[in-house]
């Protein structure tokens, strides 16, 4: 496993693009947890928009020329994170530059073959495999740096990001999930 150090260096030495693909139903991230709480309990989203020192990456980043997309695979119905995720943090990181896409695998015929593990990519010429227990928490990442595996990843990369539909159009078509309604609805 890479250390914090090296992991880090992978971000910071990236040239041109950033790109994460995620899977997990949620994650268990210790500074996510009371935005979390307070969204669940139907609090006001001003209360709790501190920013946050990856916001002010993703912010800083962008503004140096980093292209950072994601994609984000999901199965409806999301589960209570994947809301929070769309409401709260995906609308704050889009107006940042972040663009991240969604492929909902309950709405679509075929999925590429994605490997059954999260990972980064760092300017097309890196892949981070991502590790987690089984409760969503990092417990670290290795690189992959073999450029047949790479390339692998570049394609898929592309086939993703082909079959995304953007994260605004994804979640304006999709109001059941807003918070404003699961809340009145009671479910």
């Amino acid at each position: 496993m890479l250390s914090s150090e090296e992991f880090d260096a992978y971000f910071d030495n990236a040239k041109s693009e950033w790109f994460r693909l995620e899977g997990l139903s949620s994650y268990k991230v210790d500074v996510e947890q009371p935005r979390l709480r307070a969204y669940l309990a139907g609090e006001p989203y001003e209360s709790h928009a501190a920013p946050s020192p990856w916001y002010e990456e993703i912010e800083r980043r962008v503004r140096e020329g980093i292209a950072f997309r994601k994609v984000r695979v999901l199965a409806g119905p999301l589960s209570e994170y994947e809301r929070w995720e769309c409401e709260w943090s995906y609308t704050a990181t889009e107006r940042l530059g972040q663009r991240t896409f969604i492929i909902d695998r309950s709405e679509v015929d075929a999925l590429p073959e994605l490997p059954p593990f999260d990972w980064w990519m760092m300017d097309g010429r890196v892949v981070l495999r991502m590790h987690y227990d089984n409760e969503g928490r990092f417990l670290g990442a290795s690189a992959i740096d073999d450029p047949e595996e790479v390339a692998a990843h570049v394609r898929l990369r592309d086939q993703a990001l082909d079959l995304a539909t953007p994260f605004p159009a994804y979640w304006r078509s999709h109001p059941q999930y807003w918070r404003e309604n699961w809340l009145r609805s009671g479910s």
